[in-house]
């Protein structure tokens, strides 16, 4: 009998896709469901199995959760201010990202490939524009849970204006409680900012938030892409257990009114963003992530003769 290849592997079930490496749980799409405002991944689980991301509002109830932010779901994409329309928040009036379709749906022996269609809606359901996703997970034996990111935004409908505010992030996450930094959680970016203080507002490559969780420790890091806009990003990111990727927000993060981060996005063109998630057993030093950033923007190169 022939030996089991291990793959990253996508399966579909009602709202959802799980993802899975090597037969271990990584994550869920969930792209559909009651009143959701915009798709998200949930669980997102350390390769020791350890829950990195906050359950609530998705599970209600955990002893020791915080019930803040009801609209931070764990990892997903957003803007509060796109044509003045809220698509971050799930107060009244919030814009929607709506799901359309799935464009690619691959499992194998290297990774696993997610590509989505969304609509960006205002509250009156008026379509402001196209948002395409692709998520790729690798199959990776010991190097900690890696998923890549590109998000390309499309102006289908004319002119978009992505607003400066803090109220946003193209990849935000929202860290299990337990790792929040009052409660033993650690903060650290690439210049070696520390906690909220050192890092919140500040540009970085990137940034990662780790601590104890389920009686071990773990954490996400974010890298970003010197192809992306205003790179290094600015970083959205809390004491609490909040972090996000802004570049638009510079108002807020410099202090000053003067200093603008909006960005017009002009009819018929596209913008992209490209980030790796990588989602470690340990602290940032255990977990090499400055070697593993480096990996992501000076990837191996093969030649064929």
């Amino acid at each position: 009998q022939a030996e089991q290849v291990p793959v990253a592997e996508l399966s579909e079930r009602q709202n959802a896709i799980d993802v899975t490496i090597s037969g271990k749980p990584f994550t869920s799409y969930v792209y559909a469901g009651e009143d959701l405002a915009r798709p998200y991944f949930f669980p997102v689980l350390a390769p020791s199995g350890a829950k990195v991301t906050r359950s609530f509002p998705m599970i209600e109830g955990v002893p020791g959760e915080t019930t803040d932010h009801r609209h931070h779901r764990s990892m997903w994409i957003a803007h509060g201010s796109v044509n003045g329309v809220d698509n971050w928040s799930e107060q009244e009036g919030h814009g929607r990202t709506i799901h359309r379709e799935f464009l690619t749906q691959i499992s194998g022996p290297v990774y696993a490939k997610l590509a989505t269609l969304n609509d960006w809606v205002g509250p009156d359901g008026k379509k402001i524009l196209e948002q395409k996703s692709e998520f790729v997970f690798y199959n990776v034996v010991d190097g900690g849970n890696i998923m890549d990111v590109t998000v390309t935004f499309v102006a289908t409908e004319g002119d978009v204006l992505f607003g400066d505010t803090k109220e946003g992030g193209i990849i935000s996450v929202r860290m299990a409680s337990s790792i929040d930094v009052p409660r033993g959680g650690r903060i650290v970016n690439s210049y070696g900012g520390i906690d909220e203080q050192e890092t919140w507002g500040k540009k970085a490559h990137w940034c990662d938030y780790y601590g104890p969780t389920e009686g071990k420790v773990a954490g996400i890091a974010i890298f970003d892409h010197p192809e992306n806009l205003r790179y290094p990003t600015n970083w959205h990111v809390r004491n609490y257990g909040l972090m996000t990727a802004n570049c638009f927000g510079l108002s807020y993060f410099h202090r000053n009114k003067e200093i603008r981060g909006d960005y017009t996005l002009k009819a018929g063109q596209s913008l992209v963003f490209k980030y790796r998630v990588y989602v470690h057993d340990g602290s940032t030093q255990d977990a090499s992530v400055a070697e593993k950033y480096h990996d992501f923007i000076n990837p191996p190169t093969i030649q064929l003769e």
